[in-house]
């Protein structure tokens, strides 16, 4: 299956809307800042308006944690931002990713090495090819948790 990730610009709510290869939005994440330490949740609602899932970001220095809950099951996605890479790591199930974050450009596998989805970002839209209809909404969630984290598109050299 093939979805489609494209930031929303508009004044409305969402941040980010979702579309099927016909065009068709699927699904809408929207933004709600929290009170503590101005972090924020995000509400994934599909077209009729249901809540799907919903992402929470953690304070936790150092970090960009973020918590997302389909149904009752919970995944924590925690990206650690180095000066040699983004590292970073799932729990609450088996997958891990390869390739570059910080390009969202990267493949999320399984601990047997299948693929669970193919991220590519294009200029102004990301791809989400996802193999498995049961990941559908983890895959969405762990898409927009990568592109609310802050990278720069092209390496710097710095002098010190």
């Amino acid at each position: 299956m093939r979805l489609f990730l494209k930031r929303d610009t508009s004044f409305g709510e969402s941040a980010f809307v979702i579309f099927d290869e016909a065009g068709k939005e699927k699904y809408f994440a929207d933004v709600g800042k929290s009170k503590v330490g101005g972090k924020f949740n995000i509400i994934i609602t599909d077209s009729s308006g249901q809540t799907a899932a919903k992402i929470r970001q953690l304070p936790i220095v150092g970090t960009c944690t973020f918590v997302f809950k389909v149904n009752r099951k919970h995944v924590t996605f925690v990206a650690v931002p180095t000066k040699n890479g983004i590292y970073s790591y799932f729990y609450g199930n088996n997958w891990h990713i390869n390739g570059e974050l910080g390009s969202k450009n990267f493949v999320i596998i399984d601990v047997d090495k299948s693929v669970i989805l193919r991220h590519t970002k294009h200029t102004d839209y990301c791809e989400l090819e996802i193999v498995s209809e049961n990941n559908e909404l983890y895959c969405v969630a762990a898409s927009i948790c990568a592109n609310l984290i802050n990278t720069s598109e092209k390496l710097v050299a710095r002098a010190v």
